[in-house]
């Protein structure tokens, strides 16, 4: 589409309007995309004469289900990993909580058995209390071998499975966030290239329109709500805030 004015020179370049894809910025949120996306194509079912639009609309509406079910994904993915790693960090801090607990009676029964103290705390009680991931599975290890080592010398009060079990979460809970992060490294990674296609199907979109349509510029803009691309003005937040 060309445009002149009376100057030669003013000729207003038109190769903006062949760009691949128009909507190819990270200016536009997702949310934004997304109630876009979902208008554009309510508005082409609503007014497609002959089933013109037919394949665009299966286009548009593949690339939107896959673009927002890998961001759902990776959403997904960041809550696991923040279960998990409650969980991991949790277990730990019951391994602290519960040698605390046995501490007195550790110390007793190692006045007679000094192996018994050495087992549990070779480098001092203050060692878990400083605990570290890269530290971790030695101090759960120790802990749990010396639990099952002196289990029957402890007496029936003390309880080895315990720190069998702090062990178990905190191994499931580190799993658990490490599948949680490869989780979501993949659906970004998908979220990013469905966004391309995405995008680049909305520019044919306009193209397709205005292609079919083409002088009537009422018509043509029908079908894109570009206003639902804008943030939205302070007057208009401070608005919805105050109707919340």
């Amino acid at each position: 589409m060309f445009f002149f004015t009376d100057a030669p020179s003013a000729m207003l370049d038109p190769t903006p309007f062949f760009n691949s894809d128009y909507f190819a910025t990270r200016d536009v949120t997702l949310p934004r995309l997304q109630k876009f996306t979902l208008s554009v194509i309510q508005r082409l079912t609503l007014d497609n004469p002959g089933g013109v639009f037919a394949a665009l609309i299966t286009d548009l509406t593949t690339y939107y289900t896959a673009l927002f079910g890998a961001v759902s994904d990776a959403d997904a993915g960041i809550s696991q990993r923040r279960t998990s790693a409650q969980q991991m960090w949790g277990a730990l801090a019951d391994l602290q909580h519960q040698l605390e607990e046995d501490e007195d009676l550790i110390a007793y029964k190692s006045k007679k058995n000094p192996a018994i103290g050495l087992a549990f705390f070779p480098n001092g009680r203050q060692e878990y209390g400083r605990a570290t991931l890269l530290t971790a599975d030695l101090l759960f290890e120790r802990a749990q071998t010396a639990a099952a080592t002196h289990a029957a010398t402890l007496g029936p009060e003390f309880d080895p499975a315990l720190y069998a079990g702090f062990y178990t979460a905190f191994k499931a809970g580190r799993d658990g966030t490490g599948v949680g992060d490869e989780q979501t490294a993949k659906a970004r990674a998908e979220a990013q290239l469905h966004r391309q296609n995405l995008t680049a199907r909305l520019t044919d979109a306009v193209k397709l329109v205005a292609a079919q349509f083409p002088r009537d510029e009422g018509r043509c803009t029908s079908y894109f709500r570009l206003d639902l691309l804008q943030a939205p003005t302070p007057a208009a937040e401070k608005d919805s805030t105050a109707a919340a």
